[in-house]
């Protein structure tokens, strides 16, 4: 009976393996084929396969910010909330897949942290600044005016949360230099306190921007 039980649950199991493989193939399947098109890196030292990197995670980037005004219009849900929430989350998750592998292979906590750092450096002085330029050069050129903020003060009041959970983070990170000699890992205990912890500045971050943008606070 329990042979006859065991055969029942690796059958089972076995099943359910073979319907994970062919969602996750069905589901990558239509991102293989449009990645299918970049160049091989052995042409040209890999610029070809480079530009063309660029090219497609742009159109992909492009589409998500399209998507995010649809599903803002159809559910009512601000875009900026939407843009704090669903859209951040998505865009992060490289490098939260980045700084795990690197913090599983290296020996200190150095390249796990410099690359979140790094990552949103370029996203805030790179992504936003370049647009930006180039943006108020169009409206200087076309309207003679320079380009204003329509959400100043919401802007403004996420970057002083940013800020204030930034200093929170950093200090845990220093006061766990100073107490456990790591800024990553150590006992168990202390590892999930300190992952609550900091999902606990985002969601402060979240929901107190959320709040402000849709004009409750």
């Amino acid at each position: 009976m329990e042979q006859l039980e065991d055969a029942k649950s690796r059958k089972l199991d076995g099943t359910c393996i073979r319907t994970t493989r062919i969602f996750w193939k069905l589901l990558v399947a239509p991102w293989r084929l449009l990645f299918a098109f970049v160049p091989p890196y052995q042409i040209a030292n890999g610029w070809p396969a480079f530009i063309c990197s660029l090219i497609f995670i742009s159109g992909i980037a492009y589409g998500v910010t399209q998507l995010t005004d649809l599903i803002s219009c159809v559910t009512g849900i601000s875009p900026f909330v939407i843009a704090f929430t669903a859209l951040a989350a998505g865009t992060s998750w490289p490098d939260l897949v980045a700084s795990k592998i690197a913090a599983e292979r290296q020996l200190t906590a150095d390249s796990a942290i410099a690359n979140i750092t790094c990552s949103n450096s370029v996203n805030i002085y790179i992504g936003i600044g370049v647009p930006w330029l180039i943006d108020t050069l169009y409206n200087f050129v076309a309207f003679k005016e320079p380009l204003r903020i329509q959400n100043a003060k919401g802007l403004s009041f996420s970057l002083l949360i940013f800020f204030a959970t930034s200093v929170g983070c950093i200090g845990v990170l220093v006061f766990r230099r100073v107490t456990l000699g790591a800024e990553l890992g150590g006992p168990r205990l202390w590892a999930w306190v300190t992952s609550v912890y900091f999902v606990f500045l985002w969601l402060v971050f979240v929901v107190l921007s959320s709040l402000k943008v849709s004009a409750i606070i």
